[in-house]
């Protein structure tokens, strides 16, 4: 796990390119704090920082082919190079080291950037062939790793493992995107390939983008094909795992109270590791660390555990770090800086709920499908308009969860926009009142269900689009956005078998209707994890890794609150509608009014960001 850098350039000669190489490995230095590296030729600058997992003394880059003619910085783990590197001196290569990076560069001399597609890992790397003048940039088709790219009017393509190393090369890219911080107060996350900054966007998960000297630019898309009928999916996911904990150092687990790292523990214990298990006491159920304590009981495993802080002074260095503003962030902080003074590597449950329908959002969307099939559609909008009218006098707050599902009703058989009423995107003119000031208020801005709809995927089944929506949007731009952000942060490498590729495309060929079998959330998980886990873990009620809003808000909050939400803070910002804080700061903590107080925090979160990447107001 590392970080990568660097351009790719029509100007053959860049003024001071290692003074500018430097900055940008700087930028992005806490991704690799075991070493780092530059090459600096005609049209082409790659720089490297490292964080030593494998091969650790032959592994370094910027790693070069025997002829010197191909170049490659690459950020993640290949999980399958042994395999492909025994293949490969079949076919008569040779090799220097022991590091899976090499491996890439052997694949690509034999069989091209097609190679690539037998690649089973986390990636993002950049090669330059000297040969054809060419660049390649390329991201795993799950999105596991981050690359985000900046281009120029001439076709130059500067790069990075995060938008800080662009920003390092151009002063001028740090600039927020209004409309970009409008799709995040409405998602949570950034849906697509947008960021945060104007000019800044990320290279699509599974892209291989080809940049020539000669302005002829391709950009290609990998299509990896792991066929396995033989294999059952608790055989395959147990691959997974045992090919995850391959790594030179300890590997640990992030453990919680439930049933998805519970089974990532279970699964690399079986194979006879000595394992260490770290876990958070945080979140909405008050007996997560004491489920966890328990789940590492059962499975003979040590387990760590750490509480977050009664009062948070400084979120500074978070926001740094994720170049974002994002709600549930903090606990994933906590729980990366926890494990990383233990262990370097950490396997994670990451992506089950995505995989197998684990959260109550796709019960409920399930419902409101099977009611949607026998409710008239003219019956269900008079319905929702007559009590949303009368839940509007009941309630001098907008947006209330009554409101929001009465909404859903009368959307009817518009699934994108019930999707996305489910999940809290909340635009309207009226809402934009609201929660707005005049910098946002004067801005143009894309309506938030109108992006939602052109991203949506068509399938007949629509609880199934909603899983792909947020496998290709939410896991990708959320999840895993935080995931690789805060964990780097630390030096921490987190791994997640869950979304191994051969694994991920079994369970995501299976219908609905087997994966969510009679509308029973993660039935056919439980199913497949029966003789994996205990049944005093497998039968726990679900929990969740979200913070009590109100609480987390009023109290922890409060010093934070006070200083850059202020009236006169807010005026001067120019982003926010300050009367909206006040009444909701004055209100009574109620849970109904979780999703204003978690507003509340992304308004906050997003000041710090603004004075952190554009200066102070």
């Amino acid at each position: 796990m590392c970080g990568i850098a660097g351009w790719f350039s029509h100007n053959p000669n860049i003024d001071n390119p290692n003074n500018i190489l430097h900055n940008m490995a700087t930028a992005i230095a806490h991704r690799g704090p075991d070493g780092n590296g530059a090459y600096v030729a005609e049209h082409v600058g790659l720089a490297h920082t490292r964080l030593a997992i494998i091969d650790i003394n032959g592994g370094k880059q910027p790693m070069y082919s025997e002829d010197e003619q191909l170049v490659i910085t690459f950020n993640g783990e290949i999980y399958n190079y042994q395999l492909l590197r025994r293949e490969l001196i079949s076919k008569g290569c040779k090799f220097h080291t022991e590091s899976d990076t090499e491996v890439i560069l052997q694949l690509y001399q034999q069989y091209g950037w097609k190679g690539f597609n037998r690649l089973r890992g986390m990636y993002a790397f950049s090669l330059w062939d000297s040969r054809h003048k060419m660049g390649l940039l390329v991201r795993d088709p799950i999105g596991i790793k981050p690359l985000f790219i900046s281009t120029s009017p001439d076709g130059s393509l500067v790069f990075g493992s995060e938008a800080k190393a662009i920003h390092a090369f151009n002063k001028n890219s740090n600039e927020i995107d209004p409309s970009a911080l409008h799709q995040l107060l409405n998602f949570r996350y950034l849906p697509g390939d947008i960021t945060m900054f104007k000019n800044i966007k990320q290279l699509s998960p599974g892209s291989v983008f080809t940049w020539h000297t000669d302005g002829k630019h391709k950009l290609h898309t990998l299509e990896p094909n792991f066929p396995d009928s033989k294999s059952s999916t608790l055989e395959l996911l147990t691959e997974a795992v045992d090919i995850h904990c391959t790594a030179d150092v300890e590997v640990g687990c992030y453990l919680s109270g439930g049933i998805d790292s519970a089974t990532i523990c279970a699964l690399a214990k079986r194979s006879g590791r000595n394992l260490r298990s770290f876990t958070l006491n945080a979140g909405d159920d008050p007996d997560e660390a004491k489920n966890a304590a328990t789940t590492a009981k059962l499975l003979n495993i040590v387990n760590i555990c750490e509480t977050i802080p009664s009062e948070i002074s400084d979120l500074s260095r978070l926001i740094k770090h994720l170049e974002v503003p994002k709600i549930n962030a903090y606990q994933i902080s906590r729980l990366a800086e926890h494990a990383s003074r233990h262990v370097k590597v950490v396997l994670s449950g990451l992506g089950a709920d995505e995989m197998f329908f684990g959260y109550n959002a796709h019960r409920i969307f399930n419902r409101s499908h099977q009611i949607n099939r026998y409710v008239p559609s003219q019956f269900a909008h008079g319905v929702a308009n007559i009590g949303g009218a009368i839940a509007g006098m009941l309630s001098p707050i907008q947006w209330t969860e009554p409101q929001r599902a009465l909404q859903m009703l009368g959307a009817s058989r518009d699934w994108p926009r019930v999707y996305g009423l489910l999940r809290n995107v909340w635009d309207s003119p009226n809402m934009r009142k609201i929660l707005y000031g005049p910098r946002l208020l004067d801005s143009n801005l894309a309506d938030a269900f109108t992006t939602l709809e052109h991203l949506w995927p068509e399938n007949s089944d629509p609880v199934k689009s909603m899983a792909n929506f947020e496998w290709k949007n939410k896991m990708v731009n959320d999840l895993l956005w935080q995931e690789d952000r805060l964990s780097m942060a630390e030096g921490l490498e987190v791994r997640v078998p869950f979304l191994d590729i051969k694994f991920a495309n079994k369970v995501n060929s299976l219908e609905r209707n087997v994966l969510m079998p009679k509308g029973n959330l993660k039935g056919y998980m439980k199913k497949m994890i029966s003789e994996v886990l205990p049944a005093e873990i497998l039968h726990r009620p679900k929990s969740g890794f979200q913070v009590d809003a109100p609480e987390f808000v009023k109290n922890r909050l409060k010093p934070l609150i006070d200083k850059w939400l202020t009236p006169e803070c807010i005026e001067q910002y120019g982003l926010f509608n300050s009367s909206f804080v006040k009444t909701i700061l004055n209100q009574k903590p109620k849970k109904y009014l979780r999703w204003h107080y978690f507003m509340i925090y992304q308004m906050l979160l997003t000041h710090i960001l603004i004075e952190e990447f554009e200066g102070p107001k």
